[in-house]
């Protein structure tokens, strides 16, 4: 039954995107090789660029939220053992996940200078290597990862029944992870062109495909079998495999995703050498956020799902700041590949201002509104209490952590991702932890002390990125990656 459905999936993408399944190269004719590689127009109003590439991505994301949450809808009838599986096992594989960073930020930072420079040979030649690169790191990593399923979810402390509920559900989800890691290469060869929307297009189908396929799995309709959340997990993948084949299929017709050729050490060096530090940066966010959770629980259930409750409130402002962070790291990356540090350097100021006065915008209606936004997930007095603590003592950092984010984008962009990850790991591993354990300890703020932590944490990483930008180093940063 499953087999059938997820080719009927797999067709209906390709009819909605009116794919064809042979590779048309976009080099036939002469009209074709007039065409640009970048979906882009960088010589008009950079502004209108910037939200051209930014509003697909920032809807795609919105749309990954609201899969999440459908996903949490269906499990919440199957009991509490159930709902905390699938939210810690989404914990897990959040960690994981951040792993495909160190391919997917090296392809996006090589295949836009390709595609800035109008080298489609360059752009197929990055998208070749990441995905070489991807399932290289993530079978040995999934494979592991499926074996030790069950003990990972015991290891963070889970129950017996939690660990029954959801070892099933972590198990499919790691099977696939090298699927996953090469959808990100994808979506990278996408968003290096400036072409956001297919990929939105394509997270719209596999979301309607998982909204569809969730009850039917997870109860057992129409005759399947009752996974429970090992259903919900299935769907995921049924779905998303879809939005994997459309995203190969489409790069095939453009030229731009051909899997033969050698493996050249330079342009594996290359990636790794922007990757590597932005896949620690990535990965450095979840795990001190873990621990975060650790400090937390020693104040009471109320200070830990207050927390959780602030920390989500504040992961919705990452839909459009993701967005902006996306155009910043695409343009920038192209006018380089152009020769035009100096259209690179405006690009990554206009992303500054954009990010600046939206978050100038949402922190007065984030601080006057604080104890209402809490109260919508938990009604409890002590929660709305350290809730909207959280959300006053943080609303202020919201600028800063604005120009962070745009300081962020274009050193990544650039290839330069060294003073990010020096960033990152400065601030997460050595201010947050230990300022939020002296702030709520030793010096007696207590729960309002751990978001105080959090508070400096930001202002630190913000002024290490900001050293890392002004110095425009990142300006003249070479990518020889064609040896």
């Amino acid at each position: 039954m499953l087999c059938p459905i997820y080719f009927v999936l797999c067709i209906w993408l390709c009819m909605l995107l009116r794919l064809r399944p042979a590779a048309v190269r976009v080099t036939s004719s002469p009209l074709a090789q007039e065409k640009r590689l970048s979906s882009v127009d960088l010589s008009g109003h950079l502004g209108r660029a910037i939200w051209q590439v930014a509003w697909p991505v920032m809807t795609g994301q919105l749309l990954y939220t609201l899969l999440s949450v459908v996903d949490m809808f269906w499990v919440g009838r199957m009991g509490p053992a159930t709902v905390a599986a699938v939210a810690l096992g989404g914990s897990v594989l959040g960690v994981l996940y951040s792993v495909g960073q160190v391919v997917m930020v090296g392809v996006l930072a090589t295949a836009s200078r390709a595609a800035g420079a109008d080298n489609r040979d360059g752009v197929r030649d990055s998208v070749r290597h990441g995905l070489f690169l991807a399932l290289l790191g993530s079978i040995p990593l999934a494979v592991l990862s499926v074996l030790l399923s069950g003990r990972i979810l015991a290891w963070f402390g889970a129950a017996p029944d939690v660990v029954a509920a959801g070892w099933g559900y972590l198990a499919i989800l790691l099977v696939v992870l090298p699927g996953f890691f090469a959808g990100m290469v994808l979506y990278a060869g996408f968003q290096a062109l400036g072409d956001t929307r297919t990929p939105m297009f394509i997270t719209l189908f596999t979301n309607v495909a998982n909204l569809v396929l969730d009850p039917l799995l997870i109860f057992g309709w129409l005759g399947l079998p009752r996974m429970g959340a090992a259903g919900a997990a299935l769907a995921t993948v049924l779905s998303q495999s879809g939005g994997l084949v459309a995203m190969a299929v489409i790069l095939r017709r453009r030229g731009l995703l051909n899997l033969r050729g050698p493996v050249r050490r330079g342009a594996v060096k290359t990636i790794l050498d922007i990757g590597v530090p932005a896949g620690l940066q990535a990965i450095t966010r979840p795990l001190t956020g873990m621990l975060m959770f650790g400090v937390a629980t020693r104040y009471g259930t109320e200070a830990t799902a207050a927390f959780g409750i602030g920390l989500r409130l504040l992961q919705l402002m990452y839909i459009y700041l993701g967005g902006l962070a996306s155009a910043g790291q695409t343009l920038v990356g192209q006018s380089l590949g152009q020769k035009k540090p100096d259209r690179a350097y405006e690009v990554s100021r206009r992303v500054l201002r954009l990010a600046f006065l939206l978050q100038l915008g949402v922190m007065p209606a984030l601080f006057l509104f604080a104890p209402l936004l809490v109260r919508v997930f938990n009604a409890d007095p002590a929660v709305i209490r350290y809730g909207t603590a959280y959300l006053r003592v943080l609303a202020p950092m919201l600028i800063v952590l604005g120009l962070s984010t745009a300081w962020d984008s274009a050193q990544r962009g650039a290839g330069a991702t060294r003073n990010p990850m020096v960033a990152a790991l400065i601030s997460n591993w050595g201010i947050k932890i230990p300022a939020a354990l002296v702030f709520a300890g030793p010096l007696g703020f207590g729960v309002t002390g751990i978001w105080l932590g959090i508070g400096v944490s930001i202002i630190v990483e913000a002024g290490i990125l900001a050293i890392g930008y002004y110095r425009r180093r990142w300006l003249h940063k070479e990518l020889a990656w064609q040896q």
